[in-house]
């Protein structure tokens, strides 16, 4: 049994989001490129693709024509009618935006983290099933996780697009035994105090009641220190990329 909780980190005073910049080392990415005609259903691509163990991955941006292939393997898909290319990543931000996820996925596998997608296209949740926190009476543990997804703005200033990332912080409830559980299910089985103590685990609740800070709480004692482990990351198509450890700032009208 581990603790999720990393080393503290500061804010300067002021309001954020919790969304962090993505900086590009690089804005040309070679790819493969095929007319999305030829493959309808891109599943039925990707399942050939884990069947013969390949680290290439496939993506068509939406309302394109174009499937793009990227990965340490991606000459693989010379035979499946793939042709070489080359992209200008903020030329298209869609494809860009799907290989910092995949990066940024693929680096908090190796430090332990499991993904698990919702239903939702572009979104990632990301837990250590080896890192919880226990309820004081041992039937309940709680896990920390992180839904992450990507989008790109409109940097005005300079007429480029950024890319930022969105970290915001999940919990999985389970039982001593590892079979999920919900707030009914342990209020049934346990009582109200250990749906407290849970509570207090997350820091929705502290000893005096509901607590207010638990947004900053949560952004500086888990989101912040999650961000620094993941450090730099390395596209799918080798162009390498950090990630800044402050989240974006909000100004607010007084401040202008």
């Amino acid at each position: 049994m581990t603790d999720y909780v990393g080393r503290n980190m500061t804010l300067q005073p002021g309001y954020y989001a919790n969304m962090f910049e993505v900086s590009l080392q690089g804005d040309e990415a070679p790819v493969v490129i095929c007319d999305r005609s030829k493959y309808t259903k891109l599943k039925d691509l990707r399942d050939e693709i884990t069947k013969a163990g390949k680290d290439v991955f496939v993506y068509a941006p939406g309302h394109s024509n174009v499937i793009y292939g990227y990965g340490k393997d991606k000459e693989w898909l010379r035979d499946k009618d793939f042709t070489d290319d080359n992209v200008s990543l903020h030329e298209v931000p869609q494809l860009t935006g799907r290989m910092i996820h995949d990066a940024f996925i693929n680096r908090a596998k190796e430090l332990g983290y499991s993904p698990v997608y919702p239903f939702e296209i572009g979104r990632c949740r990301l837990y250590n099933w080896n890192g919880f926190r226990p309820t004081s009476d041992g039937n309940v543990k709680v896990f920390l996780g992180f839904d992450t997804r990507v989008v790109f703005l409109s940097d005005e200033p300079s007429n480029k697009l950024s890319f930022d990332i969105i970290v915001d912080v999940r919990y999985k409830l389970k039982y001593s035994s590892d079979n999920p559980v919900n707030f009914h299910d342990i209020v049934t089985r346990f009582g109200g105090l250990t749906l407290k103590n849970v509570r207090q685990i997350q820091r929705d609740l502290i000893p005096t009641g509901i607590n207010t800070e638990v947004s900053r709480q949560r952004m500086i004692e888990q989101v912040l220190p999650f961000i620094g482990k993941i450090g730099e990351i390395t596209l799918p198509c080798g162009v390498k990329a950090s990630i800044s450890l402050t989240p974006v700032r909000i100004i607010v009208g007084a401040e202008l």
